[in-house]
């Protein structure tokens, strides 16, 4: 095993600052010609679009995604198999006309595809930046932030996140090209900045482990659904979509949303150790391999075993310690994360869905079992301790997903006026 604060030989400050070299390779709103500049213009008048009328029966709730996606045989909803995330900021000051091109263009979106992984699943995130300094005032998310003493994320201050997610990868880039400009495009309303692309799924991560972080010898197992090949979106381990859905206020049926990009270092996961190894550190050290191979629908893990866990194995499961978050028994974050190539680097965008932002923060913390080592000293924050020796935070940041209604520009004053015309 590292050092307690090494990996590799680096330091985790120095693989931070490094990867986010490697990071800068993900697409940004200079890379493409036409499509955006390194600063927001001034504010001008906005064309007039023609709104097309709402697609019928769509759910209120943007982040209904459940009732489209395919399951296994347990039951257990299967993801859409890649994702894109495009961030944005508004250009000027926030007008109804701003509101009106956004959505006419998800609209046009919706027309365009189907409503589910075999056509587009989107959802539209607003950011703390957009309540306080455009519209100035209360968000209703706080700003993002570092959740433990040995991550250092920077936070990103992205006015809007669309979250796109299909069973097609050339979908995915078709959409963006329409939202940044086709017909429909948003951006004379809003300055695209930055997209970050994605993928999940049985093959996949084996199809794409020839990147930095993945050692070689393709220890990627070849019906993985991500990179450090475990399943993860089992039921039980789920929050359901009615439990993370805000249920008053004027973000009523919306709900919250935590996006981090984190890059993976799985050099020691595979070359140093073996399956029962990163099964204790994944779930539990009780688990076996047998354990772990008739799992079904969740992962729990036994909470209640991690102090012997801690005093007798030396070792601390990451479904274990995140178990201990649990509310009666049930998850409290939706997770709807997916891994990345972005920058040539392997990594993980994490994006978690729950009813309120400190529902992440207590999950987050559950995972850092700071107490730990006063224990055991084999256990310090990232060795021994789940999956914290492997994972590094670069960026985070908090949205707030509103009703399908309310999406585009929410609390503008004179939007639904705005939203209310057709032609």
């Amino acid at each position: 095993m590292n050092a307690p604060e090494e990996t590799s030989g680096l330091s985790r400050r120095r693989f931070l600052t490094g990867a986010g070299v490697a990071a800068g390779a993900v697409i940004t709103g200079a890379a493409i010609d036409g499509c955006a500049t390194t600063s927001a213009p001034a504010a001008a008048v906005l064309p007039r679009v023609t709104l097309p009328p709402p697609v019928p029966g769509l759910p209120v709730r943007q982040h209904a995604w459940n009732a489209t996606l395919h399951t296994d045989r347990y039951g257990n909803a299967l993801p859409p198999r890649f994702d894109r995330l495009l961030f944005f900021d508004v250009k000027g000051g926030p007008t109804p006309a701003h509101a009106r091109i956004l959505e006419a263009g998800l609209r046009a979106l919706e027309h365009r595809y189907p409503w589910g992984p075999g056509g587009l699943l989107i959802t539209a995130g607003w950011g703390p930046h957009y309540f306080t300094d455009l519209l100035k005032r209360t968000s209703p998310v706080p700003p993002a932030r570092a959740l433990s003493d040995f991550e250092a994320p920077s936070i990103d201050h992205y006015d809007l996140c669309l979250h796109l997610a299909c069973d097609d990868e050339r979908r995915l880039g078709e959409a963006q090209v329409a939202l940044l400009r086709g017909p429909e495009a948003i951006t004379p309303a809003l300055q695209w900045r930055e997209t970050r692309t994605g993928f999940t799924g049985s093959g996949l991560p084996a199809a794409h482990q020839h990147v930095q972080g993945i050692p070689a010898g393709d220890p990627v197992p070849a019906d993985a659904p991500l990179y450090m090949g475990f399943k993860s979106a089992l039921k039980g381990n789920q929050a359901t979509e009615d439990a993370v859905t805000i249920p008053s206020g004027p973000f009523r049926e919306g709900t919250t949303m935590t996006v981090s990009y984190m890059t993976l270092s799985l050099e020691n996961w595979y070359d140093n150790l073996d399956e029962a190894q990163r099964i204790a550190r994944m779930y539990a050290p009780q688990m076996t391999v047998a354990d772990q191979r008739a799992i079904t629908t969740d992962a729990e893990s036994d909470p209640n075993l991690i102090g012997q866990a801690i005093r007798r194995d030396g070792v601390i499961g990451h479904s274990q310690a995140c178990a201990r978050a649990r509310r009666n028994g049930k998850a409290i974050i939706l997770r709807r994360d997916f891994d990345t190539t972005d920058g040539g680097q392997a990594g993980l965008h994490f994006v978690a869905l729950q009813r309120d932002i400190a529902d992440f923060v207590t999950t987050r913390t559950a995972m850092n079992q700071a107490g730990a080592q006063l224990i055991n000293p084999a256990i310090t924050a990232t060795t021994n301790n789940g999956i914290n020796e492997f994972i590094f935070v670069l960026k985070r940041a908090n949205y707030v997903l509103p009703s399908r209604p309310e999406r585009a520009f929410p609390l503008l004053p004179g939007r639904a006026a705005a939203l209310q015309q057709t032609s």
